[in-house]
C-alpha cells in the first residue's frame, strides 16, 4: 500500500515538475511577432500644362517649321517627350484649348493670365517659354592654286529656348531654365580648270529639326531636376 502511494506521489511531483517547465519556458521565450508591413506610397506627380510657346525674335523659318509654326510645334515635341519621360502628369492640350477657346485667349500670355488658366485646368504649374534663337548660319570660303580651286561651305542651326515654370497656387515663378541645341554641317566642292565638283548636300530644315530635338531634350532633363525641389 506504501509502495502505491509512493508510485502516486511520484507520478504528480514529476508531472507537477514537468508543468512547471513548460510554463518557464512559455515565460522565457515572447511570441514571435511579424515585422509589421509598410507599404511605399509613391509620390504623386505634379500635374504641369504646357503652353504654347513665345516668339522672342522673328525670321522665315518660324513660320514654316513643321506646318505649325516653330513656337506651336515645340511645345508639341516637349509634351510628347515629357509622357514619354513620366516625371510629370501632363494636361492634353484639348483640355488647354477648349479653355482658350471658352476664353476667346490666343498668342502670348502674361504670367497672371497663365495662372488663372492653370487654376481652371487644375494643374501645380504652368510652363510657358519663349524661343529666343531658331537661327541657320552660313559661312563659305575657299582659294585657288595653279588652276585647282577649292571651297567649304559651313551650316550652323542653332535653336534656343527661354522657360520659366509658374506656381498656379502662388503665381510665383518657381524655376527658370534655358535650353539650347545646335546643329552643323560640313560641305565641300573642289574644281579644276573650271570644272567643278561639290558634295554639297545642306539640309537647314533637318538641322533645325535636330537643333530642335537637342533643346527638347535638355527641357526634359532640366524639368525632371526642377520637379525634385517642388516637394
Amino acid at each position: 500500500m506504501k509502495t502505491t502511494q509512493m508510485s502516486r506521489l511520484t507520478s504528480i511531483s514529476l508531472a507537477a515538475l514537468m508543468l512547471a517547465g513548460l510554463c518557464v519556458s512559455a515565460i522565457a521565450t515572447p511570441a514571435t511577432t511579424q515585422p509589421p508591413i509598410f507599404q511605399a506610397q509613391a509620390t504623386a506627380k505634379k500635374r504641369l500644362v504646357v503652353m504654347d510657346f513665345d516668339y522672342g525674335t522673328t525670321n522665315s523659318y518660324y513660320s514654316s517649321y513643321r506646318g505649325v509654326g516653330a513656337a506651336k510645334g515645340i511645345s508639341e515635341l516637349l509634351i510628347n517627350e515629357l509622357v514619354n519621360n513620366g516625371t510629370y502628369t501632363v494636361v492634353d492640350r484639348s483640355k488647354l484649348e477648349q479653355v482658350l477657346k471658352q476664353q476667346n485667349r490666343s498668342g502670348s500670355m502674361d504670367i497672371g493670365t497663365a495662372t488663372e488658366i492653370g487654376k481652371q485646368l487644375g494643374v501645380d504649374a504652368v510652363l510657358i517659354g519663349t524661343i529666343t534663337k531658331f537661327n541657320v548660319d552660313k559661312q563659305s570660303g575657299g582659294g585657288s592654286f595653279m588652276g585647282i580651286g577649292g571651297g567649304s561651305n559651313k551650316t550652323k542651326a542653332i535653336v534656343q529656348i527661354d522657360l520659366r515654370l509658374i506656381g498656379t497656387a502662388s503665381g510665383d515663378i518657381l524655376a527658370t531654365a534655358k535650353a539650347v541645341g545646335e546643329a552643323n554641317q560640313s560641305d565641300s566642292n573642289i574644281s579644276v580648270m573650271g570644272i567643278g565638283g561639290s558634295s554639297s548636300s545642306s539640309n537647314e530644315d533637318t538641322l533645325l529639326s535636330a537643333a530642335v530635338d537637342k533643346a527638347v531634350s535638355q527641357m526634359v532633363t532640366k524639368l525632371a531636376e526642377v520637379s525634385k525641389k517642388l516637394g
